[in-house]
């Protein structure tokens, strides 16, 4: 009976170690994320290319621009199907926000008027095919061509900036990870302008999720070694199945992409800890109440 709940018990911790791991790999690939909404601000193209041409945007290896538009119906002419989706127009470089969810096709660039992109879900929809990149659709009486698909889990349809538009979000991703997002929040709000309402910090997501990992692998290396050395006497069994969840344990902890955002000047500021965690708290709770896009639901812990 002890060896069947020995076995139990490192069999639903190492589950959860699996699962922490797997989503911890996806996270790694929003580590460098950043996204920021602006609610009562209001730029231009014109202020997304005169921050490119600034030193400061060298700490950003792509910036996104977009407005949210809410949910309309998009038709297609050819099949005469219409769904509705969330409608967002964007401009810049649009990797910055959906990394390598862009299941066919490109995403549009800086200059390209008319076009779009679409999710797997709205082309099946609305064309029964998911080969669609050229095909058109309509929007608020105005032609797309669709230059990608995304696959993403919600229906949306990204357009490309009319002239004039103006924005309220900016995403980045940053040139590392460990880089501060304090930095570049003053550093967007410098240019971008207003307060920011909602703050999506992939470098924290990821930060929750390793901490997550090594719970599982400290508590999964623990509890069976001291299971092996009570139960079963076997104490060099419980100490080779401790020391390896501790070598795991400084692997993951290795991997933390903590940059001065969680580093006081001096150990014993104890007000340095207090402030970062209800900071942090306050800005998880905010992407709990609302993801603005569907890969920022899968960073919540």
């Amino acid at each position: 009976m002890k060896y069947i709940l020995l076995g139990l018990a490192v069999g639903i911790l190492g589950l959860a170690a699996t699962l922490a791991a797997a989503h911890l790999v996806w996270l790694q690939g929003f580590a460098d994320y950043l996204s920021i909404t602006y609610p009562d601000a209001s730029f231009t193209m014109e202020s997304y290319d005169s921050f490119l041409e600034s030193g400061e945007a060298k700490a950003f290896s792509s910036v996104a621009v977009w407005n949210s538009m809410g949910e309309q119906a998009v038709s297609a002419e050819a099949s005469g199907q219409s769904v509705r989706a969330d409608i967002y127009m964007m401009g810049g470089h649009l990797q910055a926000v959906f990394g390598d969810t862009l299941f066919r096709g490109r995403y549009f660039t800086s200059g390209e008027e008319g076009v779009c992109l679409i999710d797997l879900r709205t082309a099946e929809e609305l064309f029964g095919s998911q080969n669609v990149v050229g095909r058109s659709l309509v929007l608020g009486g105005e032609d797309y061509r669709i230059t990608g698909l995304l696959d993403s889990g919600r229906k949306v349809c990204v357009i490309s900036p009319e002239e004039g538009a103006s924005f309220h979000g900016v995403t980045v991703r940053k040139q590392t990870a460990e880089q501060s997002s304090d930095n570049a929040k003053a550093v967007l709000s410098a240019y971008f302008g207003g307060l920011s309402t909602q703050v999506t910090d992939g470098q924290l997501c990821c930060l929750i999720g390793l901490f997550k990992l090594a719970l599982f692998l400290a508590t999964g290396s623990v509890v069976p070694a001291v299971l092996l050395v009570k139960v079963s006497r076997r104490r060099l069994a419980g100490a080779a199945v401790l020391a390896a969840g501790m070598l795991a344990l400084a692997v993951v902890v290795s991997r933390m992409p903590v940059g001065s955002d969680y580093l006081p000047t001096y150990w014993s500021d104890f007000d340095f800890f207090t402030d970062l965690w209800t900071e942090k708290a306050a800005q998880m709770e905010q992407l709990q109440s609302h993801q603005e896009f569907w890969h920022e639901e899968r960073m919540l812990p």
